[in-house]
């Protein structure tokens, strides 16, 4: 299945859940929540907004169907130059660990389930966590197992997290074992929420705390001030690039097609996503040796 058709699946299902919020005005709702995101992620380099609620299930439509399929090819690609350069690189192992951080909208286990899909590697086990601030995130993946996992062995795991709470993190160990951390349009949500350091905090645990050989992926917005903000936090941390290019263009492939979810663009009066000026960042913390 292609991305946009797991995203047709999940619209789906939202959008049952939006009809018993919502009734007949859900649809004018999501037109409106699609213009509060966008507005929003506008302001993101703005100390004074407001974090993004995405507790409504009209606002979860909106996003699902504006970004997730684009978000989630966009890091496909990303993962095929890594294993064309790496193809020993944790894809040579049987079992991974793979934990998303704010991975509450689905882009990056749809992207690494996809990529195993369509690439030859070893992996058979997958083992996920979905690490999110919000809890309504957590039903709309771990019903599709089935649809996405092929013939992975998919275990999900969602966990309620908020970098900008300690008490949320602190005592969570699980998750630091992964062998990847994915963040995906995560960094540029965040970064400036925590005014007393917090958030800071949170990466630099997670960096001190993840184990030899992790691998760390960063996708998002192209600007400085986000991948700036996180180079400082990686490079403090004494982690090691791998690949990395800024500021650079990407569209879905062209076996992605937005065709797939028409009947909600018609509804929405809104194409999806297909152009993104991204950022990206692969990183692995050193080995015990020190060798990368």
């Amino acid at each position: 299945m292609t991305l946009f058709e797991l995203i047709k699946i999940t619209l789906d299902e939202l959008y049952r859940q939006g009809l018993e919020e919502h009734g007949n005005e859900l649809d004018a709702e999501v037109t409106s929540r699609m213009k509060y995101l966008t507005d929003n992620y506008r302001a993101l380099t703005s100390a004074d907004r407001d974090p993004v609620n995405y507790r409504d299930p009209a606002t979860r439509v909106a996003y699902v169907h504006s970004y997730v399929a684009a978000h989630a090819d966009y890091l496909v690609q990303i993962l095929e130059k890594f294993h064309a350069k790496y193809p020993d690189m944790v894809f040579g192992y049987e079992s991974v660990r793979l934990s998303c951080v704010g991975g509450g909208p689905g882009s990056d286990i749809l992207a690494v389930l996809k990529f195993l899909s369509e690439n030859e590697t070893k992996v058979e086990k997958l083992t996920c966590y979905l690490l999110d601030g919000e809890q309504a995130w957590a039903d709309t993946w771990t019903e599709l197992d089935d649809s996405i996992s092929g013939d992975i062995n998919l275990k999900t795991n969602f966990q309620a997290l908020d970098v900008t709470d300690p008490d949320s993190w602190k005592f969570q160990k699980n998750f630091k074992h992964a062998d990847i951390f994915t963040f995906s349009y995560f960094v540029s949500e965040v970064f400036n929420l925590g005014k007393d350091g917090v958030v800071d905090d949170f990466f630099v645990s997670l960096m001190e705390d993840a184990k030899p050989g992790a691998l760390f992926i960063f996708v998002d917005n192209a600007h400085s001030d986000f991948y700036n903000y996180f180079d400082k936090l990686w490079k403090s941390a004494g982690l090691k690039c791998l690949m990395q290019e800024s500021d650079i263009n990407l569209t879905p492939r062209y076996s992605e097609q937005a065709s797939a979810i028409a009947e909600f663009t018609q509804r929405f009066g809104r194409n999806p996503k297909l152009r993104g000026n991204i950022t990206y960042r692969i990183l692995r913390k050193p080995e015990n040796d020190g060798s990368v």
